[in-house]
C-alpha cells in the first residue's frame, strides 16, 4: 500500500503529541555529531521517522498493532490530554498541539487543535501522515489520502471500520469502529472535552447525515496492516545547520534537549546510539565518492558507505583520519562522520 511517509512502516508510525510526550532514555552518546551553545537539560534516545533541514522526528517507544487499533490509541490520546480548540492548532507539526494563529481559542500562548489538526494527529499515529510534518487544511487531509490510494468515496462498514466526515474547507471529523472523534461534529463545538477541544464525541454525530460533509473510508487492506505505535518528540535544531550531518530516517539517536514555555522542543547535542569512532589511515576511495576503505592502527581493514552525498568530498588516499561509523541495514557500515587527524 502506498504510503505518505518514505520509510517502512515499522519506523514509520507513532506518533501523538509530542509536545506533551515525556523524556525517555538516559546514558552517555557513543559519538556525538553536532552541539550547540547552552546546557541541554533533557535527554531521549529514539528512532528517527522524520526529517527535514530544519527539525527532525523520534520515535520513542511504540509497539506493533494493526492500523485500525492505532488510529484509535491515537484518538485516545488526544482526549486524554483535554487540549482547547485552538484556530491553527496541530497544524505546525503531526501529532503536536500548538498555539495555532489568530482565531477562536488564539491568545498567543494556549497549546490546542482545530479540526484537521486533531484529525492530523490521530493519523500521524497510525503512520498515515509523517509525524512532525505539517498538516494541511481538511481538503489537504483528504487529498493526500486519496492521492495515497488510503481512502475511498462513501461510507466504511464492518469492524473497525474508519470514516472521514468532510464539509471541504470548513469542517472534518471522523469515526473510529462506530466512535466519533474531532473537535466536534459540524461546528457546534465538543460536549466531551471541558475546554471544547478535540475528543471523542458523545452526541452521535447528526451532521453525518448532512449531504454538505462528505465521507470517505479507510479502505480495508490499510485497516489491518500493521504498524508500529508510539509517541514521539518533535525537536527544532534552533539554527545549528549542522547539526544534522550525516542522519538518515530509522537512524537510533541520543538526543539532548530543551523545551521552552511554548513546548518547543531544541536540541541541543545528537548523537548515533550504535556508534563507534576509530583512528584510521584511508587506503582507497571510491570513484563517485560513494564509499571509502581505511585501515585501522589496529590492523583492521574497513569498507565504509558514505551516510550523505559530500561526506567523502575532500578525502585522498593516504590521509590518517578520525571516522565515526555505524552498523549498515543489511550492507557495509555507514560513515557519518570523519575528520584529519593532524
Amino acid at each position: 500500500m502506498t504510503r505518505l511517509i518514505a520509510i517502512s512502516r515499522a519506523l514509520a508510525c507513532a506518533a501523538v503529541l509530542s509536545v506533551a510526550a515525556g523524556a525517555i532514555g538516559a546514558g552517555a552518546p557513543a559519538a556525538q555529531a553536532a552541539i550547540t551553545g547552552g546546557a541541554p537539560s533533557i535527554e531521549a534516545r529514539g528512532t528517527v521517522v522524520a526529517l527535514d533541514w530544519s527539525s527532525f522526528t523520534l520515535r520513542v517507544g511504540g509497539r506493533r498493532m494493526s492500523v485500525a487499533r492505532a488510529l484509535a490509541a491515537a484518538a485516545n490520546a488526544v482526549t486524554q490530554g483535554d487540549y482547547p480548540y485552538v484556530y491553527g492548532g496541530g497544524h505546525a507539526e503531526a501529532g503536536a498541539a500548538s498555539i495555532g494563529i489568530k482565531g477562536p481559542g488564539y491568545n498567543g500562548r494556549r497549546l490546542g487543535f482545530d479540526c484537521s489538526g486533531a484529525v492530523g494527529a490521530v493519523l500521524a499515529g497510525a503512520g498515515l501522515l509523517a509525524p512532525g510534518m505539517p498538516v494541511p487544511n481538511d481538503a489537504g487531509v483528504i487529498a493526500q489520502l486519496r492521492q495515497a490510494k488510503l481512502i475511498a468515496p462513501g461510507v466504511g462498514h464492518g469492524a473497525g471500520a474508519v470514516t472521514f466526515w468532510d464539509k471541504p474547507g470548513v469542517h472534518i471529523f471522523m469515526s473510529i469502529n462506530g466512535r466519533d472523534f474531532g473537535t466536534s461534529d459540524g461546528g457546534a463545538g465538543n460536549p466531551a472535552q471541558p475546554h471544547g477541544g478535540a475528543g471523542w464525541l458523545n452526541d452521535g454525530a447528526p451532521d453525518a447525515a448532512n449531504r454538505a460533509f462528505k465521507p470517505y473510508h479507510l479502505v480495508a487492506a490499510e485497516l489491518s496492516a500493521a504498524t508500529v505505535y508510539g509517541p514521539t518528540l518533535t525537536f527544532q535544531t534552533g539554527g545549528a545547520d549542522d547539526l544534522l550531518d550525516g542522519i538518515v530516517l530509522g537512524d537510533p539517536l541520543h538526543v539532548s534537549y530543551t523545551r521552552d514555555r511554548k513546548g518547543v522542543l531544541t536540541a541541543g547535542a545528537v548523537a548515533f546510539t550504535d556508534a563507534r569512532t576509530v583512528t584510521a589511515t584511508v587506503t582507497s576511495v571510491a570513484a563517485d565518492r560513494s564509499s571509502v576503505v581505511v585501515q585501522t592502527t589496529g590492523g583492521q581493514s574497513l569498507t565504509l558507505s558514505a551516510a550523505s552525498p559530500h561526506l567523502l568530498d575532500w578525502i585522498d588516499v593516504g590521509e590518517d583520519v578520525s571516522v565515526t561509523y555505524t552498523p549498515g541495514a543489511g550492507g557495509p557500515p555507514v560513515a557519518r562522520a570523519i575528520q584529519s587527524v593532524q
